[in-house]
């Protein structure tokens, strides 16, 4: 672990992560601000206690991780921006099989939490591909030079424009929540066996439109959606793990060795042995 410290904040970061801090000025409207990555790690974990005064924005590039969120643990993946609010309990972790790389602003502004408030936002997950960019500009300007007044311009920028778009990914699919609860369930699948039928029944919608709920969201069907997961948490037991293939394919419900030998060949090109040997 490593320290980031002024006389405004103390902050502890992994040392899997790079950071750097703005310097306060006169014409930012933040107490301070830290961009920084985090590398994947799968020992990598936040536990902050309530009270700071500590907003926190991050992109997730790559892999998964999950936050505590009103008391239930939740997926984070590629794509998505989760929103931590000041003064809150904040609980995240990296996902072990698959750790998240990503990108985040630990942002001190008394004034963010009214802002929060005016888009009706709380502290949750917000798919947002498009805030990306936005992220890497804001770590961009705390990289180049923390102390110029137009590099704490940028960040404050980014900040809002992060915001703005987490809004509009709220209002656009607040009438999509089915999708997002059918997308929840995929992504706690897996390793277990999840049927169309069961998922229909605990989420009282019908097949035929869970199919097309998610299908007219992501592009894909269910059914593709969690294969294609199943295989990238393949690909990470293969590479960093000795497991025989028989047990991967065991741990993800594939039961046939065959059949995930097959699927395997279909989707990367390679037979996982062959896979296995090319990341040694």
């Amino acid at each position: 672990m490593r320290n980031i410290q002024s006389s405004e904040f103390h902050v502890l970061f992994p040392k899997k992560e790079k950071a750097y801090a703005l310097i306060r000025q006169e014409h930012v409207p933040f107490r301070y601000a830290i961009c920084g990555i985090t590398y994947p790690d799968p020992d990598y974990h936040i536990d902050r206690e309530a009270g700071k005064l500590l907003h926190v924005l991050e992109y997730v590039e790559e892999g998964e991780g999950e936050l505590l969120l009103d008391g239930v643990w939740k997926k984070a993946r590629a794509g998505d921006v989760y929103i931590l609010r000041a003064g809150e309990a904040h609980h995240y972790r990296s996902d072990k099989q698959n750790p998240w790389k990503k990108r985040w602003i630990n942002y001190g502004a008394e004034y963010l939490s009214a802002m929060l408030d005016a888009y009706g936002m709380q502290s949750g997950i917000y798919h947002s591909p498009d805030a990306r960019k936005h992220f890497e500009m804001a770590f961009e300007a705390a990289r180049v030079d923390s102390t110029r007044m137009d590099s704490g311009q940028t960040v404050t920028e980014c900040v809002h424009r992060i915001l703005s778009l987490c809004a509009a990914s709220r209002a656009q699919n607040r009438g999509s929540d089915d999708v997002f609860r059918i997308r929840e369930e995929l992504n706690t699948a897996l390793y277990r066996k999840l049927e169309l039928d069961d998922l229909s029944q605990k989420l009282h919608i019908s097949k035929s439109n869970v199919i097309r709920l998610f299908k007219k969201h992501y592009g894909v069907t269910p059914y593709e959606y969690l294969l294609s997961a199943k295989i990238e948490a393949a690909k990470i037991l293969l590479s960093t793990t000795s497991l025989p293939i028989k047990e991967i394919a065991d741990r993800l419900c594939i039961s046939d060795e065959h059949y995930f030998s097959t699927l395997f060949l279909r989707r990367t090109g390679m037979r996982p042995r062959e896979y296995r040997n090319q990341k040694k």
